[in-house]
C-alpha cells in the first residue's frame, strides 16, 4: 500500500471515528437534556470545574481550599470534575470530596443535581442551569485583548469549519456567521451566571459590557491571587519560617516566562491550539543563565511536543516547562521578573510590583488582526516591550544595571495595579465562598 493509499484510508477513518463521536455526543446529551427534568438539585452539592476538566487551579482552587479549612456549618458536598488526562493532579486526597470525569454520564448526572457550579470559563451550551441551581463564574483574568461580543474580527479556528476548497467570498461569510454564532453563544451562557467576579472598576464594565451580563458582580478581586498577600522573603519565594541562611547555595533569580494563546493556530485535534516558539532560550540562557534560571507556563489551550523547547537548557537546569496541573499563582509568587505577551497574568503580577518584560514580536498583528485590546497597552504597559530576544535581553540587563530606569518602571507598576487590581485585598476566596454558603 503506498503512501497515497493510506493518507486517504486514515483520513477515512478519521472521519468515521469523528462521526462516532458525534453522534455518541448528540445521544449522550439528549440523555442529560431528558435527565435535568426529573433529577431533583441538591442544594450542599457543589461541583468545582477549573478550565473544563484540565486542571486543579487558579480561583476555582483557591475557594474550594477555603471552603474544605473552614467548612461551613450547613451541608456541604463537595466534587471536583477533571478530564481522563488531568486525573486528579494536584487535588489533595480527602474523604470529604469525591471526583467525577468530564464528559461521562456521571459528569451529566452531576451537572443536573449540583446545587452550585464554580466555574473559571465558558462551558458548553448544552448545559441547562435550573432555578434552583446557582453559577459562579470566577472567569480567569482582567482583559487586555477583545472578549465576548466585543470581538470585531474572528480568528478562531477553533470554532469554525473552513474547507480547503472554499473561495475568498465564502471564507468571509463563514467567519462572519461563526462571528455571530459565536456573540449568542456568549450572550446565552453569562444568562446563567449568578455571580461574576471582578478586579477593579475597569474588569466590572468590560465584563458587563463584553459578556452582555446583567446579575450580580463580586468586586472582591480574584481568589487566585490571595496567596500573593500572604507572607513572603525578600527573595520573592514562599518564607519557609527558617531565617537561618548561612548554609544556603545562593539562590538564582527566576524568570516566568508566560506567553497568551494565538487565536489562529488551532492544532485541529481536541480543541487545543499550538505553541510557535519565538523566543530565543539558548541566547537567553547564554547571557542570563549564570543569575537567573527560566520557567515557563503556556495557556490552558496551549498544547506541544516537548521537542519543542531545547533539551539542551532543561538538561543545564537553566529551563523548567511546567505542566497544565501546575497553579499560575505560585509560578507567579516564586518569580522575580515576569515576561509575557498579551497574557492576563500581566494584571496579577502587578500586585507584587516586581519587574515585567514584554515580548511583543507580533504586536501588530495580535492588536489588528486577531483581538483589538481595550486600552493604548503601547502607552501603559509597565514595563519595556521588545520585538526580539537580543531586545529583551538588553531591556532586562539595563533595568538591573540602572537604578533610574527600575525607578521609571516602578511609577508605571504602581499606575497599573490601581488601575487594574484595585479590588485586590487578599480576601477574595472568602468573598466567594460566603456567596456559596448563603446558597446551601
Amino acid at each position: 500500500m503506498n503512501d497515497g493509499v493510506k493518507k486517504v484510508k486514515n483520513k477515512k477513518i478519521r472521519h468515521i471515528k469523528k462521526s462516532a463521536k458525534k453522534v455518541l455526543k448528540s445521544l449522550v446529551v439528549t440523555g442529560y437534556r431528558a435527565l435535568t427534568r426529573i433529577v431533583p438539585v441538591k442544594k450542599g452539592l457543589v461541583v468545582f470545574d477549573s478550565f473544563m476538566g484540565k486542571s486543579y487551579t487558579g480561583s476555582v482552587r483557591a475557594v474550594y481550599e477555603w471552603m474544605m479549612a473552614h467548612k461551613p456549618a450547613k451541608d456541604f458536598e463537595p466534587v471536583w470534575v477533571f478530564t481522563r488526562e488531568a486525573q486528579r493532579k494536584g487535588l489533595p486526597e480527602s474523604p470529604d470530596c469525591r471526583i467525577v470525569t468530564y464528559g461521562t454520564i456521571e459528569y451529566y448526572r452531576l451537572m443536573s443535581r449540583a446545587g452550585v457550579w464554580v466555574f473559571d470559563t465558558r462551558h458548553e451550551g448544552y448545559l441547562i442551569k435550573k432555578k434552583n441551581q446557582h453559577y459562579v463564574q470566577t472567569w480567569h483574568g482582567t482583559p487586555l485583548k477583545k472578549l465576548g461580543v466585543d470581538i470585531e474580527t474572528f480568528s478562531m479556528k477553533g470554532e469554525t469549519e473552513v474547507s480547503q476548497n472554499s473561495s475568498a467570498q465564502e471564507v468571509e461569510q463563514i467567519k462572519k456567521k461563526a462571528l455571530m454564532n459565536y456573540r449568542d453563544r456568549v450572550a446565552a451562557e453569562s444568562r446563567k451566571w449568578d455571580v461574576l467576579i471582578s478586579a477593579s472598576p475597569f474588569t466590572t464594565d468590560v465584563f458587563k459590557r463584553c459578556f452582555v451580563y446583567y446579575n450580580e458582580v463580586l468586586e472582591c478581586g480574584y481568589p487566585r491571587n490571595d496567596v500573593l498577600f500572604a507572607g513572603e522573603n525578600a527573595t520573592g519565594t514562599a518564607a519557609s519560617g527558617n531565617d537561618d541562611t548561612r548554609t544556603a547555595a545562593p539562590r538564582k533569580k527566576n524568570i516566568l516566562y508566560a506567553p497568551t494563546w494565538r487565536d489562529d493556530n488551532y492544532s485541529g485535534e481536541g480543541g487545543w491550539y499550538g505553541y510557535d516558539p519565538q523566543l530565543d532560550i539558548e541566547a537567553l540562557e547564554k547571557a542570563l543563565g549564570d543569575e537567573y534560571t527560566l520557567t515557563v507556563k503556556l495557556h490552558y489551550l496551549v498544547k506541544c511536543k516537548k521537542s519543542t523547547f531545547p533539551q539542551s537548557s532543561i538538561n543545564s537546569g537553566f529551563l523548567r516547562v511546567t505542566d497544565k496541573a501546575e497553579d499560575m499563582a505560585g509560578l507567579i509568587r516564586k518569580a522575580d521578573i515576569l515576561i509575557t505577551d498579551y497574557s492576563s497574568v500581566m494584571f496579577d503580577y502587578a500586585i507584587l510590583d516586581r519587574p515585567m518584560f514584554f515580548y511583543t514580536y507580533d504586536l501588530e498583528r495580535y492588536r489588528d488582526e486577531l483581538r483589538g485590546w481595550y486600552f493604548d497597552f503601547e502607552k501603559e504597559a509597565p514595563g519595556p516591550m521588545s520585538r526580539d530576544t537580543q531586545a529583551l535581553i538588553n531591556d532586562i540587563l539595563s533595568m538591573n544595571a540602572d537604578p533610574a530606569e527600575n525607578e521609571k518602571w516602578a511609577e508605571k507598576r504602581k499606575a497599573f495595579k490601581e488601575r487594574f487590581a484595585a479590588f485586590e485585598k487578599g480576601s477574595a476566596s472568602e468573598c466567594v465562598a460566603e456567596k456559596i454558603e448563603s446558597w446551601l
